[in-house]
């Protein structure tokens, strides 16, 4: 089949692409500019002629491709489908239906109505999408086991590294706290984190903290294998991209999740809320290198198993086939 993927988001996209290409299909990768994206949702509709521009070329290019299923991903893009007439999987990522706002809530809904069928990518998105999609399905995204793989055993070294951005959604708040206990009570304990988010500055003036720039993916497992344990997001009681790598790099991840019923068996995940619970669980983890082996072992082989990218990549091909089908 010749199949479209349409918006890179958390690499998610290009890994499917490898994924359907391995299974022996032509696979196209369309990264939208998205000019604007960063801009404050209330001045964003000044950009809305430049979107134009670039959604008609998207268009122009679905229409000549002959391709034979279009997957796109983030809810309001699904509209490239409505606009451009041509059936389409659609696939939610988070805050593309978690912060809906009044400028794209027309869309989302119209895009989330007309999509031939309807993927979200963690499990707290289902009350969002299945009140208006009761038969969309989760997809765990699809992590790369093999270029994320453990280039040093954990309990080679006691740093700590922040995978996730330093912003509200991710529960910044939450770490930065915990960071400041640790650097009055274990100053020997370390933490890298990657700049970029509205609380860089409040992480830069830990005494423990080390600020690194933005990195190429190319570069986290070399940065991960360079730490023992990895600390997540805690707010959303859900695990993203940036937390299942460091677990395919066989690192135990401090995290809060709270949803194990979307799998057959719970993530090996070292759960902590607050900033208390948080320091107290990277204390136990540095202090205890074969425990963070065993867990940073476990959380691979979970990995490997339910966020498998052959897997995802062949329920995407079921989805492309129904939508032949019904062509």
């Amino acid at each position: 089949m010749r199949i479209c993927e349409i918006n890179d988001i958390a690499s998610v996209a290009s890994d499917l692409a490898e994924g359907l290409r391995a299974r022996g299909h032509d696979v196209t990768l369309i990264r939208p500019r998205l000019v604007g994206g960063r801009l404050p949702w209330s001045v964003k509709p000044v950009v809305g002629p430049v979107r134009a521009v670039e959604w008609a070329q998207i268009i122009h290019t679905i229409r000549s491709g002959n391709f034979d299923a279009v997957h796109i991903h983030y809810a309001y893009l699904g509209m490239l489908g409505v606009l451009g007439k041509f059936p389409y999987v659609l696939h939610c990522h988070g805050s593309d239906v978690r912060e809906i706002r009044p400028y794209t809530r027309p869309m989302v809904l119209r895009a989330l109505k007309e999509a031939s069928h309807v993927y979200y990518a963690t499990p707290d998105l289902a009350p969002f999408v299945t009140k208006r999609r009761p038969d969309a399905e989760f997809l765990p995204n699809p992590v790369d086991a093999g270029a994320f793989r453990p280039l040093s055993p954990a309990r080679e070294s006691r740093r700590v590294f922040i995978a996730c951005s330093l912003t509200d959604i991710k529960g910044a708040p939450r770490l930065l706290n915990a960071c400041r206990r640790l650097a009055d009570e274990r100053p020997d304990i370390g933490f890298t984190a990657i700049g970029g988010g509205e609380y860089t500055r409040d992480f830069a003036r830990l005494p423990n903290v080390r600020l690194i720039p933005h990195q190429l993916r190319s570069q986290l497992p070399r940065i991960i294998a360079n730490h023992g344990v990895v600390l997540g997001q805690v707010l959303l009681g859900v695990v993203g991209m940036a937390e299942l790598e460091a677990m395919a790099c066989a690192r135990p991840v401090v995290a809060w999740f709270t949803h194990d019923s979307a799998y057959p068996e719970p993530p090996p995940l070292v759960r902590a809320l607050d900033g208390y619970d948080i320091a107290h669980a990277i204390i136990r983890l540095v202090d205890d290198g074969d425990l963070r082996q065993s867990i940073g072992d476990a959380s691979r082989q979970w990995v490997s198993t339910h966020h498998d990218a052959g897997r995802a990549a062949e329920v995407v091909e079921m989805a492309a086939r129904q939508l032949m089908s019904h062509r």
